[in-house]
């Protein structure tokens, strides 16, 4: 019986507003430097939550910090390569390809699901924790290709965007 409590619904929630702060920048639209981090708070919040939430006997807490810290590096080296334009006029920055940050938020979610459908079996607890590490990689990954890609945005060249608004 899958017994579900307000925790859920706040990790639900947390992983639905990851997604909805990278939709502007997966669209290719322009945004300013510091909303690049707009989905790491609750990325985080998803990925915290999912450890405290699973059973104290399956919670694997340095296994959890090993998925957050390869996250960290897989994301720095995609922020690394990524392309990017910067206009420093408007302060405004758009990342033509960057829908990997979206999807990075859409396994986030998914892996959550798995670890609530782990959680009502008593048999799957190692199935919880690996989805809770998932959750922990993926956001690893935002934060840190959102720190590279903000590392690189103070010393990008300058370039016009049209249609600053969109």
């Amino acid at each position: 019986m899958l017994k579900l409590n307000i925790l859920h619904l706040i990790v639900a929630c947390c992983a639905g507003a990851t997604i909805w702060a990278l939709l502007r920048e997966a669209r290719g639209r322009s945004l300013r430097p510091s909303q690049l981090f707009g989905a790491i708070p609750s990325a985080l919040a998803t990925a915290l939550l999912l450890l405290a939430m699973g059973a104290p006997e399956t919670r694997e807490p340095g296994l959890w910090l090993v998925g957050l810290v390869i996250g960290i590096v897989l994301g720095a080296a995609r922020g690394s390569f990524l392309k990017f334009q910067v206009d420093r006029m408007y302060s405004r920055l758009r990342l033509p390809s960057g829908r990997d940050g979206l999807w990075a938020a859409c396994l986030l979610a998914f892996f959550t699901l798995v670890t609530f459908a782990a959680a009502a079996g008593p048999r799957l607890s190692a199935l919880e924790a690996g989805a809770a590490v998932l959750v922990a990689a993926c956001a690893g990954y935002l934060a840190g290709r959102s720190t590279a890609l903000w590392r690189r945005s103070l010393s990008a060249p300058h370039q016009t965007l049209h249609n600053i608004l969109s």
